[in-house]
């Protein structure tokens, strides 16, 4: 569609048909940002009334997280702890992501995961609340 004062693509990326971005954000997994287009800010009030995904917590607006830490909103490449890979199993005529327990996604860094992620499973998110095998709260 163009690109943003920064220089990045805006775009609508798809999948036979399937707008990612829309789905990011009816998931709870992404905000709309109106200031691009309208299109999301329907699906994003329906995901926080129903309180999906990011919208079942608290949090800080990834714009204004960035605005208030400069350094830190830098993009960085894609870290392995070192920890075992993944096991990789075939569920479908594509491979996925498969961890037996949160200990083994978190050893090679993919905890937590959010409902729709590749190894999320409801039986890893204690509280279905979306996240599974996020850091204890405390609650």
């Amino acid at each position: 569609m163009g690109t943003d004062q920064y220089g990045r693509s805006v775009a609508i990326c798809s999948v036979d048909r399937v707008d990612l971005g829309k789905r990011m954000v009816q998931a709870g997994l992404a905000v709309a940002l109106p200031a691009y287009s309208q299109e999301y800010v329907a699906d994003e009030q329906a995901a926080k009334a129903q309180q999906i995904g990011i919208w079942a917590s608290e949090f800080e607006q990834p714009a204004d997280y960035r605005a208030a830490h400069p350094q830190k909103a830098l993009p960085q490449a894609p870290r392995h702890t070192g920890g075992p890979m993944p096991t990789i199993v075939p569920t479908s005529p594509r491979n996925e992501v498969y961890f037996r327990n949160c200990r083994e996604a978190r050893a090679a860094g993919y905890a937590p995961m959010y409902r729709g992620q590749p190894g999320y499973r409801p039986e890893m998110d204690g509280d279905n609340d979306g996240v599974a095998c996020e850091p204890y709260r405390g609650r």
